[in-house]
């Protein structure tokens, strides 16, 4: 029979290894716990590792899904800052291109009478006729020598000086006549087709042009039928397909 202090020697020994057991049980778990993390944060960083550090030259391009190549289609990606701008831009030849279409409207309509200055002027400043308009009654030509009729009027003029429109409107053609010249041939507001002859092979117009009283149309030359008379351009005027003084229409 035990006696008591053999008895206290035991149950201390059992309090002693109770608590061993149970420091030893908090051990273990604690340690389990830190291997299932680790385990779970070594996956998840494997599968980061995965996805970031996948060679380049592995990664295919499926143009399938856009239809289009890769590179075309990151080209046509436009920012919203640059699609402004191209939104600007066509605005802008929208309205140039309406712009454009105004003044071809314009200009392929007829110069009317109230249009710029229509105030009728001679083809020269100083205007001194030399000849005048005789239709039926022959005059003496000092080039051929003979007598015959005069259409038109002869207006003195400097070699090379410009040569004026009378009225407003549009340069119908521009020819070579054997016997006048160069001819530039307008048709003047109020039913006028007027010939200015004698003129030198640089005109200052084209065919289909629209012209104001006042500007140049072409330069003093040489009118072949009258060339010993002195310097000088040779004027014709047609209304309703009869000649008429080429003066009524510029006279005031």
């Amino acid at each position: 029979m035990m006696d008591k202090k053999e008895f206290n020697e035991s149950k201390s020994f059992k309090s002693n290894i109770g608590f061993y057991i149970a420091l030893t049980i908090c051990i273990v778990t604690i340690a389990a716990a830190a291997w299932t993390t680790y385990g779970s944060v070594a996956e998840y960083n494997g599968q980061v590792s995965e996805t970031t550090s996948l060679p380049s030259e592995n990664l295919e391009v499926n143009n399938d899904v856009s239809g289009q190549d890769y590179e075309s289609s990151v080209l046509s990606e436009v920012s919203p800052v640059e699609q402004s701008s191209q939104m600007k831009i066509t605005e802008e030849e929208s309205i140039a291109e309406s712009s454009v279409s105004e003044v071809s409207r314009t200009i392929s309509e007829p110069v009317e009478e109230n249009s710029k200055d229509t105030t009728p002027r001679p083809p020269f400043e100083n205007c001194t006729i030399i000849k005048k308009f005789s239709p039926n009654s022959p005059v003496k030509s000092n080039t051929t020598s003979d007598w015959r009729t005069h259409r038109g009027i002869d207006i003195a003029a400097k070699s090379g000086e410009a040569v004026h429109a009378m009225r407003n409107g549009t340069v119908k053609s521009i020819y070579n006549d054997t016997m006048l010249g160069n001819v530039v041939c307008i048709e003047h507001v109020g039913g006028y087709t007027a010939y200015y002859c004698g003129l030198t092979d640089s005109p200052n117009v084209k065919e289909g042009d629209l012209v104001y009283a006042g500007d140049t149309v072409g330069y003093v030359g040489t009118v072949p039928l009258e060339m010993l008379d002195e310097s000088h351009i040779h004027v014709e005027v047609q209304k309703n397909g009869e000649y008429i003084d080429p003066v009524k229409i510029f006279s005031k």
